[in-house]
């Protein structure tokens, strides 16, 4: 019983602090000065907004024009569920539990860090046109000379002599299918499939070299500790032009000098803080970085190759 109420506690807490997460985003100066447009439902009295919506729908996936309405439609399903859950909650106190305590103070503090860390990103990295050009231009593959890619791939852990013995096999013209019998019957382990990959969704160091393939032709690419046998089956070309691609660009290079800028403000305000370990922490202290990562954002691979957002 104590385990089932536990798990409730948790679960109730995680969704408080989603609230807490969207009431402190949509916070502003005209608070309290909603307009009946504003409002897109009510649960028992209480207001459910377009900017809770809003907020939401900016870290949704796969939302296109065609389907935002429907997707806003989806998102005010799931807040008035939370809205009920929440006032259940309410009615039987849990927010004035220790764990929920704990739970929203922690969300509270995390959206805080990640507001400041966002403003100080926002108003400190400038991107000049010419960057933008000029990484434009620099990536033919990703713009200019953009293509939708149909492949086959084999995957395997790299190996010099099976590497090697792969491109032999490639040169010798074998199918795609007969290098996976071979890789098999030396019990190597492989992986892979079918599928299709825009330019940006495919490693930047290959994208040279796929760019240079014509339909049928196989080849080998090296990534880390991986190797892929890729056999290009068909490529359309799906060009985007400067002014498509200048946002995209310019978020890319928002993750990058963004990622520099936090490192350095991080090392500068632990600096100036005062800062004391306490008991058990203070031996393990000594050895720890004078950097923290709190608060920073996540940047995927793919961001840092210079493919984000598209």
């Amino acid at each position: 019983m104590h385990n089932h109420k536990s798990g409730l506690v948790i679960k109730v807490a995680q969704l408080l602090c989603v609230l807490i997460a969207i009431s402190l985003t949509s916070c502003g100066k005209d608070e309290g000065k909603k307009t009946s447009t504003q409002v897109a439902a009510k649960v028992d009295g209480a207001e459910i907004s377009l900017h809770q919506i809003n907020q939401v729908l900016q870290s949704a996936k796969n939302v296109t024009p065609d389907n935002v309405g429907k997707a806003k439609q989806e998102i005010l399903e799931k807040l008035i569920d939370q809205q009920i859950v929440v006032e259940k909650a309410l009615k039987d106190n849990l927010d004035r539990t220790p764990e929920v305590m704990l739970a929203i103070e922690a969300a509270k503090k995390d959206i805080l860090a990640r507001a400041y860390i966002s403003k100080l990103v926002s108003s400190s990295v400038k991107i000049s046109d010419q960057e933008i050009k000029q990484y434009y231009e620099e990536h033919p593959g990703l713009f200019s000379k953009r293509r939708v890619y149909n492949l086959q791939d084999i995957g395997f852990e790299k190996n010099d002599q099976v590497l090697s013995e792969v491109k032999e096999e490639i040169a010798k013209q074998k199918t795609i299918q007969e290098i996976a019998d071979s890789l098999k019957s030396k019990g190597i382990k492989i992986s892979g499939g079918t599928y299709t990959r825009p330019a940006e969704q495919i490693p930047l160091e290959a994208l040279p070299s796929l760019q240079d393939l014509k339909e049928g032709q196989t080849t080998v690419f090296e990534i880390g500790n991986a190797a892929h046998v890729i056999r290009l089956v068909k490529a359309q070309d799906a060009p985007v032009d400067l002014q498509t691609a200048t946002p995209l660009i310019k978020n890319y290079f928002m993750n990058v000098k963004g990622k520099e800028l936090i490192g350095e403000e991080m090392k500068r305000i632990r600096q100036q803080a005062k800062i004391e370990y306490v008991g058990e922490f203070q031996a393990g202290a000594k050895d720890q970085p004078k950097e923290s990562t709190v608060a920073k954002p996540s940047v995927s691979p793919d961001i840092e190759k210079g493919v984000s957002g598209l």
